[in-house]
């Protein structure tokens, strides 16, 4: 996925490292001390319900592995700020991490969830 941001064409990519990433900032800690990281478990249902800063922060960490200058996050939040359709940015990044080996059955499982939890509160 390539969005332009700042007039540069950043890859996005929502691979192992991408969740890497995520796990090293959002993670339990178990009484001994070991951590366990629980990042996508934590940020998709947020991007799921429109979430824009959980939106900059996947394409910030989306775009961590680029060869070329990465983004800072001031772009990307210059670019959400003005971005023309955000709903449409929003199921760029979802469909994209649907395509991913790394993301996609998490994905999956939390839209799932999700739903049950809609469907139970209209019960």
């Amino acid at each position: 996925m390539t969005l332009d941001i700042n007039g540069k064409e950043c890859e996005l990519n929502f691979g192992i490292g991408f969740i890497r990433d995520l796990d090293k900032k959002y993670f339990v800690q178990s009484k001994s001390g070991m951590k366990f990281g629980n990042g996508l478990e934590i940020k998709i249902p947020l991007l799921l319900v429109g979430d824009v800063v959980t939106l900059a922060e996947f394409i910030h960490m989306g775009t961590a592995r680029m060869d070329k200058r990465r983004p800072s996050m001031q772009e990307i939040d210059d670019f959400i700020d003005r971005a023309e359709d955000i709903d449409a940015v929003f199921s760029e990044v979802i469909d994209e991490l649907k395509k991913s080996n790394a993301c996609k059955r998490k994905l999956q499982e939390m839209e799932k969830e999700l739903k049950e939890v809609e469907e139970g509160l209209k019960g």
